[in-house]
């Protein structure tokens, strides 16, 4: 759902696929946020920026996303890169490993995703997407074998930006 000027506008929260809405946490509830033209945000992935769907044939562009600034939702502070390797520094002196901090509290699968790199995008023009916390996943996620692992989950509870029908028109790798 969009306008030619801002993606997503009017989005409801049940319009997002089960997967999506499944990803979060019920509360506090998902809230919709308008994010600005040259807005950034980030992920951790090992995945290039822009892919071609499988059964579409078409550019697609992961939803899931990460805030590259601090963000407020209502009295909510969502971190924000910074904030986050400020707060989640290793000390001791050994290396720090952000992104497994990133693949606990964002709860992704090896399976879904390698998460090698870090990308940052900004947004071409104005788009809307869901700001809520990440819901538990489990560890494993073969539905051919539910018994592997069953009782391990990746914790989740970090932040997330759920951001439908993204494409090259509304953001750009940086």
């Amino acid at each position: 759902m969009s306008t030619s000027q801002e993606l997503n506008s009017g989005l409801s929260f049940q319009a997002l696929t089960e997967e999506q809405r499944g990803s979060f946490l019920p509360t506090p509830a998902p809230v919709l946020v308008r994010f600005e033209q040259g807005d950034c945000v980030y992920k951790w992935t090992g995945y290039d920026f822009v892919r071609i769907s499988r059964t579409t044939g078409k550019e697609q562009i992961s939803e899931y996303w990460c805030p590259w600034n601090e963000l407020a939702v209502g009295p909510l502070r969502v971190p924000g890169f910074k904030e986050l390797r400020t707060r989640y520094r290793n000390v001791g002196g050994s290396v720090g490993r952000p992104q497994e901090f990133a693949r606990a509290r964002n709860a992704v699968t090896h399976q879904w995703n390698e998460m090698t790199s870090i990308l940052k995008a900004r947004f071409r023009k104005p788009v809307w997407g869901f700001v809520g916390r990440t819901a538990p996943q489990r560890f494993y996620q073969d539905r051919d074998k539910p018994e592997v692992l069953a009782n391990v989950t990746w914790i989740g509870g970090d932040f997330q930006l759920c951001i439908p029908n993204l494409t090259p028109e509304w953001i750009e790798k940086l």
